[in-house]
């Protein structure tokens, strides 16, 4: 992993960190949080209540006890365990709900995080990592919470309160069933000591391997059009081999833990057989209580075994949530500014990326307020660059992006969202109604504005299918073009001040984007209109046109008058003419 991928990598908590978000979980909803401690408690009780009683029974047959007697105290134990059963399936119960609560919270929230996140930020953290730790990483926090965390409770109560009643019964048996508890405490502790740094890093390889997968399937066209299929492709094998080895020493990890813990069980229950066997043939005590406390200590290796058991899911759960908490850790800086008018502007803005070298240079650009400017230039002369200055994804280095008076990236993105409005070739459409896909823009619209916005840009398909259409893969699957025509619906719901229009036609056909281009055009009249044309029929109509070549302006004015000038746009128009009569000779 090169230097940049990790310093963009998106932090992770600390274990007091991870600490203090388990309690907030559990003070959210501590009400039942002791509800299911009670339930626990009691269960645990009776439990240990069975093998003390079943010693009574075998100290009584020897005194002589009654058949009424005996089977009075045998109705108990049944009683006893029927109760159990029940107060630990209530438990259960109890657990399971407040695991879906705090999980349902824990979703919420994390979900709300990353929305708040500068931009700039989650492009550099990935799809992939992003992804993992809203998704996978919250499905097994939520599991820690619903099922391990429950499991791991009810069963640690249970260990102590047998330790407890195996000195209730004979104090002697109560130290030799100890006896092999600080062996077992340290290799808990060296696991959980090694678990969470593997646990952390196979995550961190999920994440990584994710991303590369996602990357290449987002990008496939440009990894075919660039010949790069052997290169991802070998990335793709180097990040599933890490996560392999991560797995591996996981696995081996585990099978260290566990068979250390098989043999501690087994010697602790030697260790206390031997011992009430010796004492109860030399009559230090009685056959009930040797029987007793044998039975106890049988029981202590399940749920003992149980608790070491789901520490894996435990080291899973926590160090889920590290990825999870460490969203907080990521610096935001506060957008409080409001704007003061609608101008957008540009002034000596010098920027790069990732510390890189600067891609623009001074460069100033002042779209007037219901102007129709497109940019165009060469392909990397910073075009899009600009259109992420405007839109407050990115800050400039130095030099100033403003909106209505103050810096874009100063202003709230809610706020900012209502007045500028950034669409690229990238269109996302999520799997619900296209009613509710346009909504997004605009949750307050009504179905006469949808299809309003719907005719302006020429989608007439979602005009015959209905705004009730299901969309998304399972259902009715766009092409290209139709999702960007929803893209372009959405910013004529949306009413925003400015547009800015990065490649947003691209995949229409060329033979009816003009078409499409031209409605939004008057759909948007009024509105500020950005374009960052590659197709430079969006340039021809425009009120003004900014020619960019290597990270400045190098030539302002109309289509006619740069065309006049034979300049840096004269070129490049010669050039796209050629090519488009080309596209359709063939």
């Amino acid at each position: 992993m090169s230097a940049i991928e990790i310093q963009n990598r998106l932090p992770v908590a600390s274990p007091a960190e991870v600490r203090r978000a388990l309690m907030r979980l559990f003070a959210a909803d501590k009400g039942r949080a002791v509800q299911i401690l009670v339930l626990y408690v009691l269960a645990a009780a009776l439990s240990v209540a069975v093998p003390v009683l079943l010693g009574h029974v075998v100290d009584g047959i020897r005194a002589g006890w009654t058949v009424g007697r005996i089977n009075l105290v045998c109705g108990l134990i049944v009683v006893c365990v029927a109760v159990q059963f029940v107060l630990s399936r209530l438990g259960r119960r109890a657990g399971y709900r407040f695991g879906e609560r705090a999980a349902a919270r824990l979703r919420e929230g994390v979900v709300g995080r990353v929305l708040g996140l500068p931009l700039d930020r989650v492009e550099q953290a990935g799809r992939g990592d992003l992804g993992t730790r809203t998704a996978s990483d919250v499905n097994t926090v939520a599991d820690l919470l619903r099922y391990s965390g429950p499991t791991i409770a009810t069963a640690f109560i249970e260990v102590i309160a047998l330790y407890v009643a195996t000195f209730a019964v004979d104090p002697l048996l109560g130290l030799c069933s100890l006896l092999t508890l600080p062996l077992l405490l340290l290799t808990a502790r060296r696991y959980l000591r090694r678990a969470g740094e593997m646990f952390r890093g196979e995550r961190a390889a999920m994440s990584e391997a994710a991303e590369t997968l996602t990357a290449s399937g987002t990008g496939a066209r440009t990894v075919a059009a660039l010949a790069l299929q052997q290169e991802r492709r070998s990335m793709g094998y180097r990040r599933a081999e890490t996560m392999y080895e991560w797995f591996m020493r996981v696995l081996g990890l585990q099978n260290e833990f566990f068979l250390a813990l098989l043999w501690l069980n087994r010697i602790q229950l030697v260790l206390v057989i031997a011992a009430a066997g010796w004492w109860a043939l030399q009559g230090g005590m009685s056959l009930g209580t040797a029987v007793a406390a044998i039975t106890l200590t049988v029981r202590i290796a399940n749920p003992t075994n149980t608790v070491m058991a789901q520490l894996n899911g435990f080291q899973q759960g926590t160090a889920a949530l590290a990825r999870i908490e460490g969203v907080n850790r990521v610096a935001t800086a506060r957008r409080e500014a409001v704007p003061n008018g609608t101008e957008v502007r540009l002034d000596a803005v010098t920027f790069g990326y990732d510390g890189g070298p600067d891609v623009l240079h001074g460069l100033n650009l002042h779209p007037a307020p219901g102007e129709r400017l497109a940019v165009v230039g060469p392909s990397g002369a910073g075009k899009s660059t600009i259109a992420r200055l405007l839109a407050g994804i990115d800050r400039p280095r130095t030099g100033s992006a403003t909106f209505g008076g103050v810096p874009v990236c100063d202003i709230g993105v809610e706020e900012l969202r209502r007045h500028v409005v950034l669409v690229t070739q990238e269109h996302y459409v999520f799997a619900a109604t296209l009613r509710d896909n346009l909504m997004l823009a605009a949750p307050e619209a009504g179905d006469a504005l949808l299809e309003a916005a719907l005719r302006r840009v020429d989608a007439e398909w979602a005009l015959t299918e209905g705004l009730d259409t299901m969309l998304g893969d399972e259902h009715r699957r766009l092409s290209t073009a139709e999702a960007q025509q929803i893209a372009l619906a959405r910013v004529v719901v949306a009413d925003p001040d400015v547009v800015i229009l990065d490649e947003a036609t691209a995949g229409i056909d060329p033979a009816r984007a003009g078409k499409v281009e031209s409605a939004l055009a008057a759909a948007l009249e009024g509105r500020t209109v950005i374009t960052i044309a590659h197709q430079l029929q969006a340039a021809r109509s425009a009120d003004r046109i900014a020619v960019v070549e290597a990270g400045r302006i190098a030539e302002e004015g109309t289509h006619e008058d740069l065309l006049a000038a034979n300049g840096v746009y004269a070129g490049l128009w010669r050039a796209w003419q050629g090519n488009r009569a080309r596209h359709f000779a063939g």
